[in-house]
């Protein structure tokens, strides 16, 4: 407890430093990661992070210091020209996009691993923390790296705020952005720009390796959880920050846990989250939702059927043997939707039989009409065989609105006290 109180009140300086730093990092790139992801760009990131490395090390062989601000230069550097040589490759060869990036990436990151060799042997004591850009380390953070961060933080905030609307032209309809005069070159060069931004400044926390998770990872986790392009970059942005925050924490609580790989844990755990539980596109939601469709088909087709019983003379009363006759349930499935629909009081109990109630009998009504009118419709607009059309409106009966119930009768130039009774089921009885 002490330790979660000494960590939200910020009163220990190097958690300060860490804390802050690690939560503009994971604000930033789950904002930045955003355009990316919606670019079906995602792996420009992972590239770019790891052509960094050189650029780190020949900034420092050209200085001489381990200045943050200087070395952050020389990542954006080899970052940006990553970039342009892997457009150089697909502009004049034949390889395509993805295995420029690969080539790029192991090429730039295979450099720098050997100019960090040779360095560990020349330069001795004064080379000690380069290799914190490869996997990261927050605790060794100064309060030099946290200013840095926090300016490049906001500086790449105020750039997306004041460019939102070209930015979100150019991520969504490129065409559209172009046709309004939108200069849609530069704002490929600015997301770009921002990308590096955010990529350099986060790599001395996290570590070239995991970078690119924290640009990926917290927009994939955002997408569930809305359509929108403003609430998700602000979803990513917190979905990042988040986990950055609980990853320095663990780093605190716990010795010799690491901030970086312990962030990149967090924002999986939110990204797994999102995934199984999110609303309207979690894995859960969608699983009740088909097996709520199942429940309401299997009422309806239960409901539509005794109806026709009626319509065909066959009496009020039905059990499982007759419905099944013309639409098979199982005991199983039977004794399921007879209790939903004796609790809806669309069925009653009668003796050793059922019958429909008064709602229930109309609500059939409604769907074995649908059922027919969509018949009707395949029949003459669609040219398709009268022995097709039962099976197709067997399916399109449960999801055909009001709305669509109307265009179908004004396109067939038909009034809404159609009667399709006697258009199909005269001549070719259902499921013959």
């Amino acid at each position: 407890m002490n330790d979660l109180i000494k960590y939200l009140t910020l009163s220990d300086p190097n958690v300060r430093y860490v804390a802050l730093a690690i939560l503009l990092l994971g604000g930033v790139s789950g904002a930045v990661g955003t355009f990316n992801f919606l670019r079906k760009k995602t792996l420009v990131g992972e590239t770019v992070a790891h052509s960094m490395l050189p650029g780190v090390l020949i900034a420092f062989v050209l200085s001489g210091v381990k200045d943050p601000l200087v070395l952050i230069s020389g990542a954006a550097v080899s970052g940006w020209l990553s970039i342009w040589v892997v457009d150089y490759i697909t502009r004049n060869s034949k390889i395509k996009g993805d295995s420029a990036l690969a080539i790029v990436l192991s090429s730039f990151f295979g450099l720098g691993i050997v100019m960090l060799t040779v360095i560990q042997r020349t330069y001795g004591r004064e080379q000690s923390g380069l290799d914190h850009y490869i996997f990261g380390n927050a605790a060794a953070m100064s309060p030099e790296d946290s200013v840095v961060f926090g300016v490049i933080s906001l500086i790449v905030l105020l750039i997306v705020a004041w460019h939102y609307f070209s930015l979100k032209a150019v991520v969504f309809n490129q065409d559209f952005a172009q046709s309004v005069g939108i200069n849609t070159k530069w704002i490929e060069i600015l997301i770009s720009f921002i990308t590096i931004l955010s990529i350099s400044v986060g790599i001395k926390a996290v570590g070239i390796v995991m970078m690119s998770a924290l640009l990926i990872i917290p927009p994939t986790a955002a997408r569930f959880w809305t359509d929108k392009l403003g609430r998700m970059l602000l979803i990513s942005g917190a979905f990042g920050a988040i986990s950055g925050w609980l990853g320095a924490f663990i780093s605190y609580s716990y010795s010799s846990m690491p901030t970086g790989p312990w962030t990149i844990v967090m924002i999986s755990v939110i990204a797994f989250v999102s995934m199984m539980f999110a609303p309207n596109k979690g894995v859960v939601f969608q699983r009740w939702s088909k097996l709520l469709v199942k429940r309401r088909m299997n009422e309806e087709n239960l409901l539509k059927t005794a109806v026709q019983l009626e319509v065909r003379g066959q009496g009020k009363l039905f059990n499982r043997m007759s419905i099944s006759a013309r639409q098979f349930f199982d005991t199983r499935l039977w004794n399921r939707t007879i209790k939903r629909l004796r609790r809806k009081g669309l069925v009653k109990k009668v003796h050793t039989g059922f019958t429909l109630s008064t709602e229930g009998r109309a609500i059939g009504a409604e769907i074995d009409r649908r059922h027919k009118i969509w018949e009707v419709y395949l029949q003459r607009r669609m040219q398709m065989s009268v022995h097709l059309v039962h099976d197709e409106a067997d399916t399109m009966e449960h999801f055909l609105t009001p709305e669509i119930e109307a265009e179908i009768l004004k396109e067939l130039g038909l009034c809404s006290r159609f009667n399709p009774l006697l258009e199909i089921h005269e001549i070719v009885p259902e499921g013959a």
